[in-house]
Order: structure tokens, then sequence, then C-alpha cells
């Protein structure tokens, strides 16, 4: 019997390895629901096979894919305990402890995922973004510069840097590395956010309004886009516009943006992410 669940076992296992292959971030789900069904079939492979180390690295990115951040780290935790060369769970507990406040710690792990694997621009970027929370301007450039060399095409790696360039007070730096975002990733709404606020900040207020709109025809509801809005408004003398989109956004939630962080220039922009 044991001979059979092993088989049963290793072609699951094999199906699941080759769904993350050549990926260096954490499992993707499109669903709740896939990301439940992912964790009760690690659960029950795990029962069967409790010290096979590559299990507790994939149920570990099912609970952060749940949001699950204390059972992602357990899990990866676990994984590198019975395995060193567990590349992944060092990435998905850096993505995890950063997440969870423990920055440091997941700098560090991602420096171990990195050593390892110099050729990931998602490694550096990712990396580069924690350096941003710590306000490690000088390492989150190096990171992020490393990433766009490495994949060009990264819009993320692009908008990252460009709040660095704009922490930095390089306004037409940052405005490229924006404009560069929306090219590759036309969805990404937080690049749009970012983009209104250097044209804000360089006096080109219709260029301004016309970028934030562009944003919030992503995200309508976004509370620190629509307060950018309202900002500009008031600059270009349409106070009772700016006055409505207040009171609009004045009970909406701050925007859930993963990965986040403010360049904060001014206490009238503190909401450039």
């Amino acid at each position: 019997m044991k001979l059979i669940v092993s088989r049963t076992f290793q072609a699951i296992l094999a199906t699941s390895m080759l769904a993350l292959a050549g990926h260096a971030s954490s499992a993707e789900f499109q669903t709740r629901e896939a990301a439940l069904a992912a964790l009760k079939e690690y659960n029950q492979l795990i029962s069967a096979e409790p010290n096979f180390a590559v299990l507790y690295t994939l149920r570990g990115d099912a609970y952060y894919a749940l949001n699950d951040l204390h059972g992602a780290a357990e899990n990866y935790t676990h994984a590198i305990k019975l395995d060193a060369k567990q590349d992944k769970a060092y990435f998905g507990r850096g993505m995890a402890l950063g997440r969870m406040g423990l920055v440091d710690e997941g700098i560090a792990d991602l420096g171990v995922f990195i050593q390892r694997h110099p050729d990931s621009s998602v490694a550096y970027t990712k990396r580069g973004v924690r350096n941003i929370w710590r306000n490690n301007l000088v390492e989150a450039e190096r990171d992020l510069t490393r990433a766009v060399q490495l994949d060009p095409s990264n819009a993320e790696a692009h908008d990252d840097l460009g709040v660095v360039h704009a922490k930095n007070n390089r306004i037409p730096q940052a405005a490229q590395h924006f404009s560069t975002a929306i090219r590759l990733d036309p969805s990404y709404q937080k690049a749009y956010h970012n983009l209104a606020i250097c044209y804000y900040m360089t006096g080109q207020n219709p260029k301004a309004l016309e970028t934030v709109d562009a944003g919030l025809l992503l995200d309508p509801d976004s509370r620190g886009t629509l307060m950018l809005k309202s900002t500009i408004l008031h600059t270009l003398g349409k106070t009772e516009e700016a006055r409505k989109i207040e009171e609009r956004a004045e009970f909406l939630p701050e925007s859930n943006w993963t990965e986040r962080s403010e360049v904060g220039t001014a206490s009238a922009l503190r909401d450039l992410k």
C-alpha cells in the first residue's frame, strides 16, 4: 500500500512542480477557491510524506495566497529546516516576513535567494521594495536598477525605481520610469497615480489631471487617487468639483496596493505610493 501511495504522491507532486517551474515568486492562484483547494491537497500529501520539504514550500505558497502570512512563514521555515536548498522557500519567507513587518529578516531571506539566483529580476524587485520600506534608498536603487537591467519589461521594477528617484527629488527620472511602467503594463494603476503626482509637482496640471483620470478608470474607488485628483482640481481653480470628489473619497478605504511605499515629498503629496 505504501508503494501505491508514494507513486500517487509523486505523480501529483510532479504536476505541482511543473506549474512552478521557472517562477521565482510564490505560486499564483487565480481565485481564493483555487488556493483553498491546493491547501487541502498539500495537507493530504504532507500526511502521506511528512518529510518532503518541497511540500511545505508549496503549502506556504497557498497560505501566502490566502494572506495567512504566519502560516506561510511557518511552512517556509519548516521546508528550509528539512532542506536548506529550498530556494523558493527563502523567497516566499522573505515576502511573508516583509509584509509581517519583519522587513530586515525578509531582506535577508531574499538575499539568500538572490545569491543563488542572481538572474532573478523579480527577486531584486522585491528586495528593492523592502529597502524602500526601510528607507535604504541606495540599496533600493541598486536592486531596482539591477532588476530593470535583467528584465527591461519588468513594469513593477520601473515603477518602484521611479519611487526611489522621486524620494531623491529626481522628478524627471521618476516620471520616465512611471511612464515606462504604464507603457509596459497599461493596467498598472499605481503607476498612473505616481506619474500624475510628478506632473503636478512640475506644474503640468492638465497632464496631471489627464493621467489621474486614466488611473481612476482602472480603479474608480481608489481613495488616494481621488484625493490627488481633488488636489489637482483645487490648483486648477475647480473648487466645487474638487469638494465633491473629497466628499466621495472621505468614507472610502485606503488604497490596498501591495508592495506600496510612500514618496512623501510634501504633505499634499503623501499618497504617492
